[in-house]
């Protein structure tokens, strides 16, 4: 049971639990870009779910969560006794996963740029993604190397076990804040050069259905704008002066 839940497994079904959640959460968000009026636009859509599905699904039960940033850091590192990971995974493997990465980024960083975020948003999340990268893995590393340490759960009604349940519920919390955290950068940064081809191609919009807020905000702004434009015709008429256009 203890190696079950310091596996790999346990922690991307926790991942997918969290994302289901989330997408829950936006559903009705979600379902206006899954039913948009362009249908390449619903592809790219249904393309970017199932890209995301299939990496989570991918790295959990093929590649490793907890392997992949050490192995990045490991690449500069010329002697097998200085790497984070001693047993890395295979190349072949490795190779499937960045393809899936760079295609569930790219459809993701395309619907972002046309339906969620601008260049401003953009460079927040890809700034706060790269900063907190090490501190991020630095504490997760921390917290894998004492859950390896844990060789058996304790009896269940006892405080030992209230222990390794908070233990365990921190290491997967700093593992999924790793994870994420690094995916939004890159999402950032992929989806800036999106962003500008689809204004120079004028392929941006915003959603189907906006927010309430956003729609409230629209409102008093073409409510502003037609006080305005009735108080200068009012002017103008007690002026004399035709109206314009």
């Amino acid at each position: 049971m203890t190696q079950f839940l310091a596996s790999n497994q346990a922690l991307g079904f926790v991942l997918l639990a969290l994302l289901a959640a989330l997408g829950w959460w936006q559903r009705e968000m979600l379902g206006d870009i899954a039913r948009a009026p362009s249908p390449p636009w619903r592809v790219v859509a249904w393309a970017a779910l199932g890209l995301t599905v299939a990496l989570v699904l991918w790295f959990t039960f093929a590649d490793d969560w907890r392997k992949i940033f050490g192995e990045l850091l490991d690449i500069g590192e010329r002697f097998p006794s200085q790497r984070a990971v001693l047993d890395p995974v295979d190349p072949a493997i490795r190779r499937v996963s960045l393809i899936l990465l760079i295609a569930a980024l790219l459809t993701t960083g395309a619907l972002f740029a046309r339906y969620i975020g601008g260049y401003g948003l953009q460079i927040v999340i890809a700034i706060l993604g790269i900063s907190s990268f090490f501190p991020c893995y630095l504490i997760r590393q921390r917290l894998d190397t004492g859950l390896a340490g844990i060789l058996d759960l304790p009896s269940f009604f006892s405080l030992a076990m209230l222990g390794t349940v908070f233990f365990l519920l921190l290491d997967y919390s700093a593992n999924i804040a790793l994870i994420l955290t690094s995916y939004l950068g890159l999402l950032g940064l992929i989806a800036l050069p999106i962003t500008a081809i689809l204004d120079l191609l004028g392929r941006r919009e915003a959603p189907v259905r906006p927010t309430a807020e956003v729609t409230d905000f629209y409102s008093r702004l073409s409510a502003g704008v037609e006080e305005r434009r009735a108080a200068q015709l009012g002017r103008r008429q007690s002026d004399g002066t035709p109206p314009g256009p």
